[in-house]
């Protein structure tokens, strides 16, 4: 956890829109100042703290031209730095384990996973991303990858087959209550379910 100096560096790094993490205030410093646009992922955790939460799929893509076929993969990771509602909340984005974006989230929330809305399901929404998912209602009872779903399209002379990441999350809030259940698409909520468990 950060000390109250690690913590003011948090807020005056995210006005400046520099994304990074926390923990040892010299360390997060470091992390703050010295990570850039470009810079591979295993630099960037040699410099930041862990992250409150890490989202990981590797996507590909076919394309078929005549008897030309080419094949291209891109691995994207996307970091998140949560200290809470008092505080700005900060995401870092690598795709091929280069860091290509820094994105200012707004405040942190408070994750209060009986909330009523969680609990009944409300505060989930079809479009959410996993992040907003982690956000509303905390860490699920479980994660599981469901593997790749593929979509094909035509362009023309050329035919795609790209690769969507299956990801779900289960929420259960007791005995007596019922969960969700939701699925992600690329990171995206296509699908929430209610869920019933035995007592």
């Amino acid at each position: 956890m950060l000390g109250s100096a690690g913590l003011k560096l948090w807020v005056v790094v995210a006005t400046l829109g520099v994304c990074s993490s926390f923990t040892v205030p010299a360390h997060g410093a470091a992390c703050r100042e010295e990570v850039v646009i470009g810079q591979p992922m295993a630099e960037v955790a040699a410099q930041c703290p862990q992250p409150t939460l890490k989202e990981h799929r590797d996507l590909w893509e076919e394309r078929f031209e005549g008897k030309k076929t080419t094949r291209s993969t891109t691995s994207y990771d996307e970091w998140i730095f949560d200290t809470g509602p008092q505080e700005f909340m900060l995401s870092l984005v690598f795709l091929n384990g280069k860091l290509t974006e820094v994105r200012n989230l707004g405040y942190g929330s408070m994750r209060d996973p009986m909330m009523p809305e969680c609990r009944n399901g409300e505060g989930l929404a079809l479009g959410d991303t996993i992040v907003d998912a982690y956000l509303k209602c905390g860490e699920p009872l479980a994660r599981e990858k469901r593997g790749d779903k593929m979509v094909v399209s035509v362009e023309g002379e050329v035919t795609k087959r790209t690769s969507m990441a299956i990801e779900e999350w289960t929420y259960r809030y007791g005995p007596d209550l019922p969960g969700y259940t939701l699925r992600f698409e690329n990171g995206v909520a296509t699908d929430i379910r209610p869920r019933e468990f035995g007592k």
